[in-house]
């Protein structure tokens, strides 16, 4: 298969075209809510007031205002776990919503983003089964790193040494893994919302299966959109507002082109979409 990045971005150009507004507002909807839920981990986290003076005297300063900041308070951990399911929930709304965008040439009312909510024990489920994935492949990670860092250990007597060799080890190989499954996940959301009677587990075997191949693709179209996402964290994610709705429909044009691919090609049965 072809993947022609150009093409479903100017697929996803002209799918918007006079029909932005309820995109926009769904988005919209979605920061809002993510806003709220992350004003309570981060005021328990955080005194802004500490923060501020601290920015103001230098960067070390705040650097190790930031360090020196407890985050491992029960109450903020509990904060931060109901915002994972609140994101959860929110992406299986969105999935669901720009589903309909893209198999519609009408305007889509904005009660089909909320009827998406409906689908928050999915949704829930979906983003818990990525997570506990994510976190086996950062064991894994850690493991690899150990074994190769331990002839190092045996060798050098310079534990400095080896503590940052261990430490560059693990994030780059952290890094890697995480990009690399999160591409291959990416797809899991969309296949959970379109196909209603798909199993979670097996949501996401068949996003591993039709992203097979083009994963770089995938990463490289990513990279196309790294201005908008340095925007969003200038603005603390408001600039999704306006890019998000774009850049949602372009991923979701991948999704049908890949899921086609793999119908038509033999790697995926029709049945196995149920």
């Amino acid at each position: 298969m072809y993947f022609d990045r150009a093409k479903y971005k100017d697929f996803a150009r002209q799918q918007l075209k006079g029909r932005r507004k309820n995109a926009t507002l769904a988005v919209l909807v979605v920061v809002i809510i993510s806003l709220l839920f992350s004003i309570p981990e981060t005021r328990l986290n955080y005194s802004w007031k500490d923060m501020v003076t601290a920015a103001n005297s230098s960067f070390t300063d705040f650097m190790d205002y930031i360090r020196n900041t407890n985050n491992n308070s029960i109450l903020a951990s509990v904060f931060s776990i109901i915002e994972s399911l609140v994101t959860f929930i929110t992406s299986i709304a969105l999935a669901s919503f720009f589903l309909a965008y893209s198999r519609s040439p009408e305007p889509v009312a904005l009660k089909s983003f909320f009827e998406g909510f409906n689908k928050w024990g999915r949704g829930i489920l979906a983003g818990l089964w990525q997570s506990l994935w994510y976190f086996v492949w950062l064991l894994f990670c850690s493991f690899a790193a150990l074994i190769i860092i331990t002839p190092i250990l045996i060798v050098t007597n310079d534990p400095s040494l080896s503590s940052s060799l261990v430490t560059l080890l693990l994030l780059v190989a952290f890094i890697t893994i995480i990009v690399i499954k999160a591409i291959e996940y990416s797809h899991q959301f969309y296949l959970v919302a379109e196909f209603p009677e798909l199993g979670i587990r097996k949501a996401l075997r068949i996003s591993i299966l039709i992203t097979r191949g083009h994963r770089a693709d995938i990463f490289l179209t990513h990279l196309t959109f790294i201005g908008y996402s340095l925007l969003s964290f200038i603005t603390l994610g408001l600039a999704q507002i306006w890019y998000k709705p774009y850049t949602e429909m372009t991923f979701i044009n991948i999704y049908h082109a890949l899921l086609k691919d793999a119908l038509e090609n033999g790697k995926l049965n029709p049945e196995d979409l149920n």
